[in-house]
């Protein structure tokens, strides 16, 4: 996520929750085993939801409102049947431009907040990690609201319930001092701050020699994914604690494919190991101060109050969400709620 992080569709009024800023402009010297892979022949399944060691969630940027909106669709996801009648009210009965944006009543509500695990005593907590500013705010006070997701048509009504994005609104006047679009703000529910408000760092890249690259095997998955491109520019970034080493990788029109991360300690260990490649749905991000600008994708530093310290934002997601890599040998990656309708 930046993070991120996370465009403006033209005019309307959804935010592509999955882009970051950046994306509103579009996401070693080692030899290579050549050797290809085999791919399974799988058939496509639906995949279960992700479970995350902590959710968080993206906050949207409402057009020509005054309000800003967080959904909560991803861990609470909304279908036609029977079973989800209390969801939302009857969409047939309401108006047309009435249905595309609506408070819940009690008993929606009510519904929302068991089925999310929320309590109306829990807080929201939003904060932007680019300005290190953090807004908190009691859920007993905040609206519940649906809103019709930016992919939608008026042909498609009355509007099928999944195609409502579900969530809490927060007046924007409440959120001065945040960036614009609140592309970099991330946002938790629950009792406590997860938040550790210690500024994190956007990452200063210096170029340095290939050979200085850490030397260390790579998957066999990554061989593969790069068997067709050559190394290109290394890069480095050092804290107090530990020093970052970032290779690019080449395709063929000497365009950027890939960036393989590599962190390591003090004791020049290596804690953990991350490939940003080009996809259908994925593009390496521009590395901070290359587009001549003061805006920034890489960012590292402790996020959390009870979690080691993170890096991320090296990747736009064109049909996903993005991750926040924890620096620590879980290797986890924490992916951001994104409610993505891509």
């Amino acid at each position: 996520m930046n993070l991120k992080i996370s465009v403006l569709l033209g005019a309307s009024f959804f935010l592509l929750l999955s882009c970051n800023k950046k994306e509103q402009t579009k996401h070693n010297k080692h030899h290579l085993d050549k050797t290809a892979t085999t791919e399974n022949d799988t058939t496509e399944t639906e995949e279960a939801p992700r479970k995350e060691s902590i959710n968080l969630f993206t906050l949207t940027y409402k057009d020509s409102s005054d309000v800003a909106f967080v959904s909560l669709s991803d861990i609470y996801p909304l279908n036609d049947t029977a079973s989800d009648t209390l969801a939302l009210p009857n969409i047939e009965k309401m108006e047309k431009q009435a249905s595309k944006y609506f408070t819940l009543e009690k008993k929606y509500r009510n519904r929302f907040l068991s089925k999310t695990n929320i309590s109306e005593t829990d807080s929201l907590f939003v904060y932007d990690y680019a300005k290190n500013k953090l807004a908190s705010f009691a859920i007993k006070n905040l609206k519940a609201a649906a809103w019709i997701n930016g992919y939608s048509s008026e042909e498609d009504w009355p509007y099928p319930r999944y195609y409502y994005m579900i969530g809490f609104e927060i007046s924007k006047q409440s959120l001065n001092g945040f960036g614009d679009y609140y592309s970099d703000v991330i946002v938790y529910a629950g009792k406590e701050n997860p938040f550790t408000k210690e500024a994190l760092k956007p990452i200063v890249w210096k170029k340095i020699a290939g050979k200085e690259y850490p030397s260390k095997p790579m998957k066999a998955g990554d061989r593969a994914i790069l068997k067709n491109t050559v190394s290109g520019n290394t890069y480095s970034y050092k804290t107090e604690s530990y020093q970052y080493f970032l290779q690019d990788y080449l395709d063929s029109n000497k365009i950027i494919y890939a960036r393989r991360l590599l962190v390591t300690n003090s004791n020049k260990d290596i804690i953990i190991e991350k490939l940003y490649s080009q996809s259908e749905g994925t593009s390496p991000a521009p590395l901070n101060g290359k587009n001549g600008d003061n805006s920034f994708d890489q960012y590292t530093g402790k996020l959390f109050k009870n979690k080691p310290p993170v890096v991320f934002g090296f990747q736009y997601e064109s049909f996903g969400c993005p991750a926040i890599s924890i620096i620590d040998k879980s290797n986890e990656d924490i992916y951001i709620q994104c409610d993505n309708r891509h």
